[in-house]
């Protein structure tokens, strides 16, 4: 069998994706829908339904963003994001907070985690997305 030209591999291959993300939460449907959101706009996406044992997931797989839910139990994503921070290992992967609390209440955790911002717990799959997209881009202005 012949190998294919540099034309016919380029048609074969999977569109190039836009960045690895994971996602942390203990809610199973938040899990999958924000999944489904960020497959369809083009991210690879890995989930995550405790916060247990993801600072050495991150640190061998080195994902490009972190959606990391606030609010769970034995370990909280703004405590998860204090200890992702410390370490040389992941501290280059960019947090983001997903909460339903609001934007004033997040503040403080999102200044302790140096987490780039935060994205409210919607329905709407576009305005998630065009929030964070506009996080995602605020991290790749700032890459050299």
């Amino acid at each position: 069998m012949s190998s294919p030209s540099p034309k016919q591999a380029s048609l074969s291959m999977q569109p190039r994706r836009r960045g690895k993300v994971l996602v942390v939460d203990d809610d199973p449907i938040i899990l999958e829908v924000v999944r489904e959101r960020l497959d369809a706009a083009g991210y690879d996406v890995y989930v995550r339904a405790d916060a247990l044992g993801t600072s050495q997931w991150v640190a061998r797989e080195q994902p490009d963003f972190l959606l990391l839910d606030v609010m769970m139990p034995a370990l909280s994503g703004g405590e998860l994001g204090q200890l992702l921070k410390r370490s040389t290992s992941t501290n280059q992967t960019a947090v983001i907070l997903h909460s339903s609390m609001s934007t004033a209440s997040l503040q403080p955790v999102i200044d302790r985690t140096g987490a780039i911002g935060a994205i409210g717990k919607t329905h709407d799959g576009t305005k998630f997305m065009l929030e964070f997209e506009r996080l995602a881009a605020r991290v790749k202005a700032a890459k050299p």
